[in-house]
């Protein structure tokens, strides 16, 4: 028969944890510059899940029978909790998933630009499309591009997707709009104080 507390000290714990910092790192990073209140979460998930690997893998080294050497190998399940966050840690830095994010939601993104130039000189507002809410859509009268501000992404900065079908945005130089590349006329913007 099984310890009842045996349980608590399994590995598989902090691994099955695990997933809601990576769910919610990779959720932070889908719009364009990022979601700040999930990014900050997800820190503080990994931060729990990392006291928490720490806390059962001592008592884990102590459970095991002795001599413990010849048993180390049935803790293998705990070098998995640093191999996710590594793994979460590349994902996130090679925007692999912003760029996922942004085909996905593509045609609903073209969609929202198509009823802009239906009415350019009004703003749309509050539109939902995919994960993102999109809280102003207008027409960059001056620049030739479709401004997508996505809610709530970014720092202190306004952050979404620009559409620019006729030619290059140019950056604004000091304080202004801010243009990086995503695919054909597709462009991530920000708007710099």
């Amino acid at each position: 028969m099984v310890e009842r507390g045996s349980r608590w000290r399994s590995p598989w714990w902090p691994v099955i944890v695990a997933a809601v910092p990576v769910v919610l790192a990779l959720w932070a990073t889908t719009p364009p510059g990022g979601y700040l209140g999930m990014a900050l979460l997800a820190f503080v998930c990994w931060a729990v899940v990392g006291i928490a690997w720490l806390v059962v893998g001592v008592f884990a080294v102590l459970a095991l029978p002795r001599p413990r050497p010849p048993h180390i190998a049935r803790l293998w399940p705990f070098l998995l909790v640093p191999a996710l966050f590594l793994l979460t840690g590349l994902v996130v830095g090679t925007n692999a998933v912003r760029h996922v994010a942004f085909e996905a939601h593509r045609s609903g993104l073209e969609a929202l630009v198509a009823d802009v130039a239906v009415a350019p000189d009004q703003r749309l507002l509050d539109r939902r499309v995919g994960l993102h809410s999109v809280s102003v859509a207008k027409l960059d009268a001056a620049g030739g591009c479709t401004l997508l501000t996505v809610e709530d992404a970014g720092f202190l900065d306004s952050t979404g997707y620009a559409y620019c079908p006729d030619r290059v945005p140019v950056d604004a130089t000091g304080d202004g709009l801010r243009y990086e590349p995503l695919d054909g006329p597709w462009y991530e913007f920000r708007f710099v104080w």
